[in-house]
């Protein structure tokens, strides 16, 4: 339990009011939809609406604002994670940019931001262009899927071909994202696959509270399954509040190269945002 009570009471509310914000756009979406006669909605459409709702939420909610409430221990231990990246990066869900000013480096070559959501290229390029990265900053249609990845780098003649075994990147970087794929073993597995020997993947997500251990709360435990009951994965983009993403991480890479190194450390464990950061360095 830390110190200070409103601040694990704060952490408690804070998907409340982020459920509320995701909540509005998709109902006034939806509206606009019924207003407009795309009646009956077919399961595209539907899914349209649950993209477009969470651009929408995810815009605004990024934004810099002093008011905003934020998973603080993600907040600072960013900029310091990714520094560490070099080389040809691929970012995976990178939303609308927020993390691109932390990785403007001279050791990183090329960026490929891999965001499914396309209401989100739009800022992203922005960001781009803010930061004078538009050169080295290329925005991929595309998912943490290693197909849809491959694909779309062919689309864009990034690659040529892809066979099964090739190596592409040197760092991937997978902040709070990897909590909203389908199948995250599948997604990490393919991923540690794309990485070259020696390159690295930097972790940063929110995870399951460790309410068994002597740091972890199960208040904030209990929490996380509520708002998962009342649909937190269906506003938030299948986001998961309750996946065991470490064990997801260490389980899933290859038994004979494996992680040559594993530098991966547990933050704000009385949270309902508990922190999983660090580094995984691929054997050579």
């Amino acid at each position: 339990m830390p110190s200070l009570n409103s601040q694990w009471l704060q952490s408690l509310l804070d998907p409340f009011f982020m459920m509320k914000s995701a909540i509005y756009h998709y109902v006034r979406i939806l509206i606009l939809e019924i207003f407009e006669g795309n009646v009956p909605l077919s399961a595209a459409q539907w899914q349209k609406i649950r993209d477009s709702a969470f651009s929408f939420f995810w815009l605004q909610y990024s934004a810099p604002s002093p008011s905003k409430n934020t998973p603080s221990a993600s907040a600072a231990l960013i900029p310091q994670l990714l520094s560490q990246a070099t080389g040809t990066v691929l970012e995976i869900g990178p939303g609308s940019g927020t993390c691109m000013q932390f990785l403007q480096g001279s050791q990183i070559t090329q960026i490929y931001g891999a965001e499914p959501c396309i209401g989100l290229h739009r800022q992203l390029r922005s960001e781009a262009s803010r930061y004078k990265m538009q050169d080295r900053y290329h925005v991929l249609n595309a998912s943490a899927n290693v197909g849809s990845l491959t694909h779309e780098l062919i689309r864009k003649e990034e690659i040529t071909s892809f066979e099964a075994g090739d190596t592409l990147f040197d760092t991937i970087i997978c902040v709070r994202v990897l909590c909203s794929v389908p199948d995250p073993k599948e997604t990490v597995s393919g991923l540690y696959g794309l990485l070259r020997p020696g390159g690295q993947m930097l972790i940063c997500e929110h995870v399951s509270n460790p309410w068994r251990t002597s740091k972890g709360s199960i208040i904030s435990r209990i929490f996380q399954g509520l708002y998962m009951l009342l649909g937190w994965a269906y506003f938030m983009g299948d986001c998961r509040l309750d996946q065991d993403t470490e064990r997801i991480l260490l389980g899933t890479a290859d038994e004979d190269k494996g992680w040559g190194n594993i530098d991966l450390e547990v933050e704000e464990q009385w949270s309902l945002f508990p922190c999983l950061h660090g580094s995984l360095t691929k054997k050579r």
